[in-house]
Protein backbone atom coordinates (compact mmCIF):
# COMPACT_ATOMS: atom_id res chain seq x y z
CA UNK A 1 0.00 0.00 0.00
CA UNK A 2 3.14 2.44 0.79
CA UNK A 3 3.96 2.11 -3.10
CA UNK A 4 0.13 3.02 -4.16
CA UNK A 5 -0.05 5.77 -2.22
CA UNK A 6 3.42 6.93 -2.71
CA UNK A 7 2.14 6.89 -6.18
CA UNK A 8 -0.52 9.08 -5.45
CA UNK A 9 1.10 11.62 -4.01
CA UNK A 10 3.53 11.95 -6.29
CA UNK A 11 0.70 12.57 -8.89
CA UNK A 12 -0.37 15.27 -6.70
CA UNK A 13 -3.66 13.11 -5.69
CA UNK A 14 -5.17 12.96 -1.83
CA UNK A 15 -4.39 9.75 -0.29
CA UNK A 16 -6.74 8.96 2.91
CA UNK A 17 -4.54 7.15 5.21
CA UNK A 18 -6.22 4.40 7.52
CA UNK A 19 -4.81 1.91 9.95
CA UNK A 20 -6.54 -1.40 12.07
CA UNK A 21 -5.66 0.01 15.99
CA UNK A 22 -3.75 -3.20 16.59
CA UNK A 23 -1.30 -2.48 13.61
CA UNK A 24 -0.57 1.40 14.21
CA UNK A 25 2.41 0.56 16.01
CA UNK A 26 3.95 -1.08 12.59
CA UNK A 27 3.51 1.93 10.45
CA UNK A 28 6.82 2.93 8.86
CA UNK A 29 8.41 6.19 10.19
CA UNK A 30 8.40 8.07 6.86
CA UNK A 31 4.28 7.97 6.67
CA UNK A 32 4.01 8.76 10.84
CA UNK A 33 3.54 12.59 10.05
CA UNK A 34 0.30 11.42 7.94
CA UNK A 35 -3.09 11.97 10.03
CA UNK A 36 -4.10 8.06 9.96
CA UNK A 37 -8.22 7.32 10.58
CA UNK A 38 -7.53 4.28 13.29
CA UNK A 39 -9.74 1.66 12.81
CA UNK A 40 -11.37 -1.16 15.13
CA UNK A 41 -12.49 -4.54 14.09
CA UNK A 42 -15.84 -4.58 16.10
CA UNK A 43 -16.50 -1.12 15.00
CA UNK A 44 -16.45 -1.00 11.66
CA UNK A 45 -20.02 1.61 11.14
CA UNK A 46 -17.80 4.19 13.23
CA UNK A 47 -14.88 3.69 10.58
CA UNK A 48 -17.19 3.72 7.51
CA UNK A 49 -18.71 7.12 9.17
CA UNK A 50 -15.20 8.47 9.65
CA UNK A 51 -13.98 7.52 6.33
CA UNK A 52 -16.66 9.06 4.56
CA UNK A 53 -16.63 12.06 6.87
CA UNK A 54 -12.84 12.28 6.14
CA UNK A 55 -13.52 11.73 2.01
CA UNK A 56 -16.50 14.93 2.10
CA UNK A 57 -13.78 16.91 4.14
CA UNK A 58 -11.13 16.11 1.22
CA UNK A 59 -12.33 15.73 -1.87
CA UNK A 60 -15.73 17.17 -1.43
CA UNK A 61 -19.51 15.60 -1.61
CA UNK A 62 -19.67 14.78 -5.12
CA UNK A 63 -22.45 15.69 -7.70
CA UNK A 64 -25.69 15.49 -6.80
CA UNK A 65 -28.01 13.31 -8.36
CA UNK A 66 -30.40 15.40 -11.28
CA UNK A 67 -33.99 15.87 -9.67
Amino acid sequence: MYFEAGFGLGLGLPVIWMVRDDDLKNIHFDNRQYNFIVWKRDALAEAAKRLKNRIEATIGRGPRPAS
